[in-house]
């Protein structure tokens, strides 16, 4: 799994007191869990393509040799292919969507998500739906599946963070495009809306004027209050995506 890859990194840089303050290991363990067969100069060529400022920060450092001697220790420590996570479906449908732009934006990835889930994912977030049991940490199961479905859409386009440090507190999915970051919190709605305070806070300290906030929403239909689109917040604006993972069955639906 790449979270996999991305612990071993980040633990290796934690028992070496090594500086990473741009998350320098979330993006070798990008350039190193798709394919971990490649040719060791193809890999350390695309880890030479990597932009950090963590050499900077730690200048003991000889980049060259730092990156061939942690590339052994991948090898060493993941000998097996890694098998990364696959959506429900696939996302082949929602990838033509978004790449039919001239451009693609943080809102599309968001859009085609939802689609993709309330598509063919729902199931994920239930033990029973007919009996209201959720899936164990449904929150982490939407978490990891945006991951899958981003990394999956964006390949070698963009980077994508989970779980990223911010201030004290962790970032559920943050997404480089270009030299923009995006800040997404994901949530769970069984009554009310949370997440908006928490994620003021990340746009604070990140200094971002947008955030976006995806919520799962579980609540029966007859129960659902109406949630506005868009909400103003001390640091700016966060964008509200709602995903349907309790639709009304078509049995049930009234029939003209």
């Amino acid at each position: 799994m790449i979270f996999s890859v991305q612990r071993f990194i980040e633990d290796y840089f934690e028992r070496r007191h090594l500086s990473d303050i741009d998350q320098y290991a979330v993006k070798l363990a990008n350039a190193f869990a798709p394919d971990i067969h490649t040719a060791d100069t193809k890999m350390l060529t695309a880890f030479s393509r990597i932009r950090t400022v963590f050499f900077r920060n730690n200048p003991n450092l000889k980049r060259k040799v730092f990156e061939s001697q942690l590339l052994k220790l991948l090898r060493s420590r993941f000998k097996k292919k890694v098998q990364l996570p696959q959506f429900p479906g696939g996302i082949a449908v929602e990838k033509r969507t978004i790449f039919r732009r001239s451009r693609v934006t943080i809102g599309s990835i968001i859009s085609g998500f939802r689609h993709a889930v309330e598509a063919r994912a729902i199931d994920v977030f239930w033990n029973s739906r007919k009996k209201n049991h959720l899936a164990q940490r449904p929150e982490k199961v939407g978490q990891a599946l945006f991951a899958t479905f981003a990394r999956g859409v964006l390949q070698n386009r963009g980077v994508v963070f989970r779980e990223m440090a911010s201030g004290i507190g962790f970032v559920d999915i943050a997404i480089i495009l270009g030299s923009a970051i995006h800040l997404i919190e994901m949530k769970l709605i069984r009554k009310q809306v949370l997440g908006v305070s928490q994620l003021n806070t990340y746009m604070r300290t990140e200094n971002r004027k947008r955030g976006w906030l995806v919520f799962f929403d579980a609540r029966p239909a007859a129960k659902r209050q109406q949630i506005p689109a868009l909400i103003a917040v001390p640091e700016g604006k966060i964008a509200v995506v709602g995903i349907d993972i309790n639709p009304t069955p078509p049995s049930r639906q009234h029939s003209f």
